[in-house]
C-alpha cells in the first residue's frame, strides 16, 4: 500500500484527529481519534530492514510516548518504509501493552508530501486545540461558589435553630410540601434546592456541585449557568410536586439539571462530550447511587428525572455561547414551559 506519511496524518487531522505528540525529526507521531473516543493512531517511519528490528523500534517509540497509559484503548500503528526482508512477519508482531494493537503497512521509499502536508496538519491541529480551549473558557467559575456558599449558609442557619433531620425544621426553612404549595406557597418550588436533609446529604450534593458546576459554568458562561441551575431546580421541584407526596429538599434536581446541560452539549459536539464529560458525571452519578443506599425510598427520583429533563431543555433555551439558531431556542422554551405547567397542573388537581 503506497501512501504519504504526512498526507495521511493531515487527512486524519482533517477528519477530527488531535496530535498528542511528535518524535522529531518526523520519526513518529501519536494522534487521538476524537470521534471514536477510544482509538489512537501511531504513525511511524522506519528505515529498518528486518521485522524484529522494526518491532524493537516500535517498542522504543511506545515507551517514549508512554503508551502503557492507554489502558484498553485501541492502538492502530501505521508503519511507513521500504519493504522488509521478512515483510510477512510484520503482522505477527506483538507488544506488551494493554491496548489492542493493529498494524497497517504502508510501503514507501520517501515522504514526498512532508513539505506540503506537515505545516497544514500542524497548523490545523493548533487551530483545533485553540478552539477547544475557547470552548471551555466562556466563563469563570464564580456563580457555582456563590450557590455553594448560600446553600451552606441556609444549612448552617437551619441547623442552628433545630435539626434538618426534623420535618418541622425542613418545613420552616422552605422544603417542598405539597399541601402548602396548594395553599399558594409557590416559592417552595425554589427554596428546596438550597436546603438539605442532614449534613451528609448536604456534603454529598455540594461535592457533586463542586465537581460538575465549574465545568458547566466554563462551557456556558455564568449568566447561562445561573439560569440553567435555578430553572432546572424549579422544574425538578415541580416534578416532585406532581409525582411525590413526600416532604423533600436538596440540590439533586438542580445537579441533574447540570447533567442535562452536558447532554445538550453532547448533541452539539459528541467528540468533546465523550472526552470531557466522563469523570465529573460519573462522580455525580456514583454519589447519588451511594445516597440511594443510605436514604433508600426517601430519595426523590421524580425530582432527579425532572431536573435532568429540565436542565436539558433550559440549556436549549439559553444555548451555548456560540449558538445562533434562535428558532431552536424558541422550541426549547415552549417545551420547558409546557412541561412545567403540565407537571404543576397534574400535581395541583390530582
Amino acid at each position: 500500500m503506497t501512501s504519504s506519511f504526512w498526507e495521511d496524518i493531515y487527512q486524519n487531522v482533517l477528519a477530527g484527529g488531535r496530535v498528542e505528540g511528535i518524535l522529531e525529526p518526523s520519526r513518529a507521531l501519536l494522534l487521538f481519534d476524537t470521534k471514536a473516543g477510544d482509538v489512537y493512531h501511531l504513525y511511524i517511519r522506519t528505515d529498518k530492514a528486518w521485522a524484529n528490528h522494526v518491532g524493537m523500534d516500535i517498542e522504543a517509540i511506545m515507551n517514549s510516548f508512554r503508551l502503557a497509559r492507554l489502558g484498553k484503548s485501541k492502538l492502530r500503528i501505521h508503519l511507513y518504509g521500504e519493504p522488509l526482508v521478512d515483510e510477512e512477519r510484520v503482522a505477527s508482531l506483538t507488544f506488551k501493552i494493554p491496548a489492542k494493537v493493529t498494524i497497517e503497512r504502508h510501503i514507501t521509499s520517501e515522504d514526498i508530501g512532508e513539505a506540503d502536508y506537515r505545516p497544514l496538519a500542524l497548523a490545523l491541529d493548533q487551530e483545533r486545540k485553540a478552539e477547544l480551549k475557547r470552548r471551555f473558557a466562556f466563563g469563570k467559575p464564580q456563580a457555582v461558589y456563590v450557590f455553594m456558599f448560600v446553600t451552606f449558609f441556609i444549612m448552617w442557619l437551619a441547623e442552628s435553630v433545630g435539626s434538618t433531620l426534623d420535618p418541622n425544621t425542613l418545613i420552616r426553612f422552605g422544603a417542598k410540601v405539597n399541601p402548602l404549595i396548594d395553599e399558594g406557597e409557590w416559592w417552595r418550588l425554589l427554596t428546596p434546592m438550597f436546603l438539605h436533609i442532614g449534613w451528609f446529604h448536604f456534603g454529598i450534593n455540594m461535592f457533586a456541585l463542586w465537581s460538575l458546576g465549574p465545568l458547566v459554568e466554563r462551557m456556558y458562561g455564568s449568566p447561562r449557568f445561573v439560569i440553567i441551575y435555578l430553572l432546572a431546580g424549579i422544574i425538578a421541584s415541580t416534578a416532585s410536586y406532581a409525582f411525590s407526596d413526600a416532604i423533600s429538599a436538596g440540590a439533586s434536581g438542580a445537579l441533574f439539571g447540570l447533567v442535562g446541560a452536558l447532554l445538550y452539549f453532547g448533541i452539539r459536539d459528541r467528540s468533546l462530550f465523550m472526552k470531557t464529560l466522563g469523570p465529573p458525571l460519573f462522580i455525580m452519578l456514583g454519589l447519588n447511587v451511594g445516597l440511594a443506599f443510605v436514604l433508600g425510598a426517601s430519595l426523590d427520583h421524580s425530582a432527579h428525572a425532572g431536573g435532568l429533563v429540565g436542565g436539558f431543555l433550559m440549556a436549549g433555551v439559553v444555548g451555548l455561547p456560540d449558538e445562533t439558531r434562535y428558532m431552536r431556542r424558541v422550541v426549547f422554551l415552549v417545551s420547558a414551559v409546557a412541561l412545567t405547567v403540565a407537571c404543576f397542573l397534574y400535581g395541583y388537581f390530582r
